[in-house]
């Protein structure tokens, strides 16, 4: 006699959706072996956003980083990895733009045990801000948590998720737009 298995409630609510958005091949993903953002920006209201994000972790510099030191300011926080080829499509935006936007910047290296890889990522683009090694902080975004980078957010002076890009960043006046955005809703409460 044959026994079935029953699947979790908790399992089909995630496989259902991606099996329903294409993502059952490799074809869906775009020759990717993770399923990639489409650059779809989420802006989300004041009125609706969440407690701020409490992030800490250490820098591949092994310095440590708490972005609760940089409330009062403007976020962009990059999910990213150093095997991720989108990641490194947007490398480039995302450095010209750390010089250029009003903002603080914060790497955030997402499932990547490859450290060294990652500091070669860093060094081959230029990047000079820090970057925390997730060690289960994604997490501390709540229902904004990536599931593959790249993502980039852009935290309120509050240190609220203000908006998300999901995928690679294309432009820097994207960027600048949404950082302007955030920046200009007032002074922070706290």
């Amino acid at each position: 006699m044959s026994r079935r298995r029953l699947v979790p409630a908790a399992v089909l609510a995630l496989v259902v959706p991606l099996l329903l958005s294409g993502c059952s091949g490799l074809k869906g993903t775009e020759g990717a072996n993770f399923v990639t953002g489409d650059g779809s920006i989420l802006e989300i209201d004041p009125a609706d956003r969440g407690a701020p994000v409490e992030l800490t972790g250490t820098s591949l510099d092994e310095e440590p980083i708490d972005l609760t030191d940089l409330r009062g300011r403007v976020v962009v926080l990059n999910v990213w990895a150093s095997w991720c080829n989108p990641c490194r499509d947007e490398a480039p935006v995302l450095e010209a733009a750390s010089k250029e936007v009003d903002a603080a910047f914060v790497g955030l290296l997402f499932k990547d045990q490859n450290l060294g890889a990652a500091a070669a990522f860093e060094r081959e683009f230029g990047i000079d801000y820090p970057s925390v090694v997730d060690e289960g902080q994604v997490l501390a975004l709540g229902k904004y948590a990536p599931t593959s980078p790249p993502s980039t957010y852009v935290l309120d002076k509050q240190g609220r998720v203000a908006a998300v890009v999901s995928g690679a960043l294309t432009s820097g006046v994207t960027l600048e737009d949404l950082v302007t955005q955030a920046a200009g809703e007032g002074p922070t409460d706290g």
